[in-house]
């Protein structure tokens, strides 16, 4: 049976750990053609051979998805061997932690860089692929903490605040276009071991706030992103889809 993502070109930000790592295989799975950029060399490899293992052709590049080149790069690797980008999933990201009145300024700059910035990257040249052929979406990760705000975020608060009002610029200024964008805004992530290749797990806080009494994990970000890049949800843009359990609803 054809998964959702069948001959759909799919390029994947931060696909050598976390929810990148994951969508590699998730996207695989539902019959995509894969272009995968991050980083991290090795992990990056590791990635595409998962996607390959689940049946999708995969093809990776290196690169610090920070800079300009690297982004334009990428796209043009997609273009160049498939002719086209249907989505762009933009999970590459970094962050570091601290209260507002402690936050060193090159910690901020450093989130600013490897979250904001990274993002409104791939979006600018992914959007300069799909104008032409006036078709694709954009998913992009924001976070519950851009939503409500949580103790110790204020660089990825922002940050995610930033990613939200520039998912709904988008699908406001290239809808008409044809191109959609979306951001899944997950609460609190929980990664196996081996899903995650940067510092380890902060301490996992209790569940009894989430109605569904579980932590969001890779696999459920990964899912939503497939839905978002597939045309179940062709009639869906300038959305924040939030992915945590209902934590938020309270």
């Amino acid at each position: 049976m054809a998964g959702r993502l069948t001959d759909k070109v799919c390029v994947i930000t931060g696909a050598a750990s976390g929810q990148g790592r994951i969508a590699a295989e998730v996207f695989a799975w539902e019959g995509a053609q894969l272009v995968l950029g991050d980083v991290d060399v090795e992990g990056l490899a590791q990635a595409a051979d998962l996607a390959k293992h689940a049946g999708a052709q995969a093809a990776a590049l290196a690169g610090d998805l920070t800079r300009e080149d690297a982004n334009q790069a990428l796209m043009d690797l997609a273009v160049r061997r498939y002719g086209r980008i249907d989505a762009l999933y933009n999970a590459a990201g970094l962050v570091r932690f601290g209260p507002a009145h402690e936050l060193s300024l090159e910690d901020w700059s450093f989130v600013i860089e490897h979250e904001l910035t990274i993002t409104f990257l791939g979006c600018k040249h992914a959007l300069r692929a799909m104008q032409p052929r006036g078709a694709g979406c954009i998913i992009n990760i924001s976070s519950v903490s851009g939503l409500l705000g949580a103790p110790n975020h204020a660089a990825h608060a922002a940050t995610k605040a930033g990613i939200t009002g520039l998912t709904k610029q988008i699908a406001v200024e290239y809808g008409p276009k044809g191109i959609r964008c979306n951001a899944i805004a997950p609460g609190f992530l929980v990664y196996e071991a081996g899903e995650r290749r940067v510092a380890g797990q902060s301490r996992v806080p209790p569940t009894d706030h989430i109605p569904l009494r579980r932590h969001a994990t890779p696999h459920d970000t990964a899912k939503c992103a497939a839905f978002l890049a597939s045309d179940d949800s062709s009639f869906i843009t300038g959305q924040i889809i939030v992915v945590d359990g209902g934590a938020s609803a309270q």
